[in-house]
């Protein structure tokens, strides 16, 4: 019993010695004021002698002061002590005095001389009014504000002399004068390339969106950088004012020329993946791309794909700012062998678009297509020549091409064409696509959802071209299940394909701190037969995979099974690529 009254004496004596190490006082400062000053200064600093203690209550008093004065309390009354106990406690006593409000707040120029327009520009952007509360972090982002208000009316050496504080401690009142020196005015002169780089000058100035004898703004010369760094074709690209002066106009505004700064890339670079899935096999890709060949910003790719299922050499062309600044053409030709459960193909496709980009987000294209092909199926043998036209528009708000973590993105495209050959017939193909992505919960935990729909009219499947055909399944459609095992079958199970396809996936995306993830998904998908283009019954898979981050964006191993399963169906499939599914 003795021994039982000691332990719980321990154990209540250990309870009374882990106290806060820092008490808060104050006889004139509100309840949540005196929380706000704890939160502050609360610590794991070790408190167990007399001297401790001290130094703990003489720093957290320190912390004590610059917290009030981030708040506008900056006359405070703050003192230290220490309570011997048991336990030992730092105490700090806080009497935060008036909080400050701002008095007369004005913008010195010196001797500058600015516009009245200017002048009423820059005084607008003043936002600090008498009467509020002074905060510090109000005070420097005020300054940084006029700042940036000068260098975008046309300031480029626009900087801060002082800044002048007069404090009133019985009004408890702060007069505040933001000292400027403007500088002259600038307008753009010249823009001076490098002469020993290899681009043509045209395509050079078509980046360019700087007028000559335009007024100097920030926002101009960081978009001829990002144009210049958006072609991947240099190393170093920089554009910058020229500190030296090259004259001044009527209007006594000073003129400097603009120095671009370009150091190229390397011309050649090679690139190689690699894919597996237990329904389509191992993939490998590999390629040459050579950038500038005509010294135009093109960039030509030679890339070879060897898979199981599929061998194709592909030959791609880009000529960007072809016409104009994100106004570009694009070549290409492929020949393709393909042997599937669905069919044999053999063909020779060229195509040529012409892309426009209007903004960061949104982009559309107008092009044509010319297909040669041999193909065998469940209908029999064909030879065919297919001509088609297409117009696609892609809208991207997601805040990453490889990795999203928030935003969406919207896709569409439509293609007439016509096929000749061993029979004729005229078709309209039309495809979309919405992705989503949202973090819930927390920043680390992702929700993505998808959805894909296709349709085909003006023609029976029976003489539809096998690559006008939905198919679903696999890794790049409906996880879980055979490469285009999904939709209407022949009486041997050999896939037809559909002229609708109605597709949907939703993952769960949990992003650990280091370069794993996990993720859960559930993906769904029908397609319709040729009777009629009304959405037939989905089949649905579920699966789970992990992501593993790299810089060209993360490797991802899935595993999936039908929730539907029917016989000779496997009940697992997995699936090995570079990048998230949508």
């Amino acid at each position: 019993m003795v021994r039982f009254l000691v332990l719980n004496c321990v154990i209540l004596i250990a309870g009374m010695a882990h106290a806060d190490p820092v008490r808060v006082i104050s006889d004139t400062g509100t309840a949540d004021l005196v929380a706000a000053v704890e939160q502050a200064v609360a610590s794991d600093a070790d408190t167990d002698t007399i001297f401790k203690a001290r130094r703990v209550a003489r720093r957290n008093a320190e912390t004590a002061r610059a917290y009030l004065n981030s708040e506008g309390y900056f006359d405070p009354d703050i003192s230290h002590a220490v309570e011997a106990g048991p336990p030992i406690q730092p105490l700090i006593r806080v009497e935060p005095g008036p909080r400050f409000t701002y008095g007369q707040l004005e913008i010195s120029l010196g001797n500058s001389a600015l516009s009245d327009d200017d002048k009423a520009i820059l005084n607008a952007a003043l936002s600090l009014q008498p009467g509020q509360i002074v905060k510090p972090g109000d005070v420097v982002a005020q300054e940084a504000g006029l700042l940036s208000t000068l260098r975008r009316l046309g300031y480029a050496d626009a900087k801060v002399r002082d800044r002048r504080v007069i404090g009133d401690r019985d009004a408890a009142t702060l007069d505040i004068t933001y000292r400027l020196t403007p500088g002259p005015r600038i307008r753009f002169g010249a823009v001076r390339f490098d002469e020993g780089v290899r681009t043509r000058r045209p395509y050079l100035e078509r980046l360019n969106p700087l007028e000559e004898g335009a007024l100097y703004t920030p926002g101009d010369l960081r978009d001829f950088n990002r144009r210049l760094g958006g072609t991947r074709l240099y190393r170093i690209a920089t554009a910058r004012l020229d500190p030296d002066s090259a004259g001044a106009n009527d209007a006594d505004d000073e003129v400097r020329d603009v120095i671009v700064t370009l150091e190229e890339r390397e011309r050649y670079s090679l690139t190689a993946g690699a894919s597996f899935s237990t329904g389509e096999g191992l993939g490998l890709t590999g390629g040459l791309v050579r950038r500038n060949a005509t010294r135009r910003g093109d960039i030509a790719s030679v890339t070879a794909v060897v898979a199981e299922q599929q061998r194709a050499f592909r030959l791609d062309w880009r000529i960007p700012n072809a016409f104009a600044y994100d106004r570009g053409l694009d070549f290409s030709a492929e020949l393709s062998n393909e042997e599937t459960d669905a069919f044999d193909r053999d063909a020779l496709t060229v195509a040529g678009a012409y892309e426009v980009k209007r903004s960061e987000r949104f982009a559309y294209s107008f092009g044509g297509a010319g297909e040669f092909t041999t193909e065998e199926d469940a209908f029999g043998q064909r030879d065919a020549q297919i001509l088609s036209v297409s117009a696609a528009a892609r809208l991207d708000r997601s805040d990453d091409v490889l990795d999203p973590r928030n935003g969406w993105r919207l896709d569409g495209r439509v293609e007439p064409a016509i096929a000749i050959g061993d029979s004729e017939t005229q078709f309209f193909t039309a495809t979309a696509q919405a992705s989503a992505y949202r973090p819930v919960v927390s920043e680390r935990l992702i929700a993505a959802v998808r959805a894909r729909g296709g349709v085909v009219v003006g023609a029976d499947v029976e003489v539809l071209p096998v690559s006008r055909r939905f198919f679903a399944g696999g890794g790049g459609s409906a996880r879980g299940f055979e490469y285009q095992s999904i939709g209407p079958e022949r009486e041997d199970g050999t896939p037809e394909g559909g002229r609708g396809l109605v597709e949907f996936s939703a993952e769960l995306r949990w992003q650990t701190k280091g370069a794993l993830g996990y993720v859960a998904f559930v993906d769904a998908a029908s397609v319709s037969s040729d009777a009629d283009l009304e959405i037939a019954e989905p089949r649905y898979g579920v699966g789970v995979g992990v992501r593993y981050k790299t810089t060209v964006g993360p490797i991802r191993f899935d595993i999936a099974t039908p929730l539907d399963r029917r016989d000779g169906e496997d009940p697992l499939h997995i699936y090995v690529s570079i990048g998230q599914a949508f």
